[in-house]
């Protein structure tokens, strides 16, 4: 028979078993409670938050140190639409500038001239601008925990320093291997193919930070990319955009068209604008 020292131990014990056992199931919980949360705001989002023809202008910014800031990418995409990359060396006239690559639009104006360039070249009028800066690829990457890219051929090439090679095929990439992957510029197709990577990157990006299985990263995600890029969104704005391109798809990306041609000793990617207005229409029009 247990005397009355004993009978109040084993309560004890058994009190403190159930604090434990009751401690364990909330910290279980905490993270199935911030899905659900964060399910919860994305649904209140998309339900509540006005859409309309919502287009926005993704440009990738590559400065390093002591260089001037110029857009490497340009994208413009629309929900439940299409995209519309622009290649950064196509002859354009700048507002206030004159006619020069579109990436000087950049260097010269920022987003906001950049937007009014691009306008003027499509006829489309364009609500809002992302400015993603690739040097802070390699922490959203890590954030979200590595990013899925299909790599067509093998990448080798020194990032800070450091050597890094990405094999071809599908290929789950960490923050170092996705910022290699979004600077390389080697190969026949030099700029071109370097647009189609950061462009496939862009994309990937967008696609998994939405991703269910991704929603337990999604704070610490929204904070690393929030960090590297300039909006002139909110963030209620730029989760309403992402939701409903997440959930409406966004179609295949078409390239400007035009040619390369040499002006004057210098390279540039000459629109053909009747063509390119027959894209404009079936992309983001």
């Amino acid at each position: 028979m247990l005397n009355y020292n004993g009978a109040m131990g084993m309560k004890v014990y058994r009190a403190g078993r159930r604090g434990a056992d009751s401690r364990r199931r909330g910290k279980l919980l905490r993270p199935v409670l911030l899905v659900l949360l964060v399910l919860l705001v994305l649904v209140l989002v998309y339900l509540t938050v006005p859409f309309g023809g919502q287009r926005v202008v993704l440009l990738g910014s590559d400065a390093r140190a002591g260089e001037a800031s110029r857009s490497d990418t340009i994208v413009v995409t629309r929900a439940g639409g299409g995209m519309l990359t622009v290649p950064r060396d196509t002859l354009v006239d700048i507002p206030g500038v004159g006619e020069d690559k579109i990436n000087a639009a950049f260097a010269s104006g920022g987003p906001d001239l950049t937007v009014e360039t691009l306008e003027n070249l499509t006829g489309v009028r364009m609500n809002d601008y992302v400015v993603v800066h690739f040097g802070g690829v390699e922490e959203i990457v890590d954030a979200l925990g590595g990013i899925t890219l299909e790599v067509d051929k093998p990448i080798r090439v020194g990032i800070d320093g450091r050597r890094v090679y990405i094999p071809a095929g599908t290929q789950t990439l960490d923050g170092q291997q996705a910022l290699a992957y979004v600077r390389y510029r080697g190969g026949p197709t030099a700029d071109i193919g370097r647009i189609g990577r950061q462009q496939k990157f862009l994309r990937e990006l967008a696609r998994e930070s939405t991703s269910l299985t991704k929603l337990p990263r999604l704070p610490a995600t929204a904070r690393a990319t929030w960090r590297n890029i300039d909006t002139n969104m909110n963030p209620l704005e730029a989760a309403r955009f992402a939701v409903r391109t997440r959930l409406s798809g966004v179609g295949d990306a078409e390239l400007y068209p035009g040619t390369p041609q040499y002006i004057g000793g210098i390279a540039y990617w000459v629109p053909d604008k009747e063509a390119g207005d027959q894209v404009v229409s079936e992309t983001i029009e």
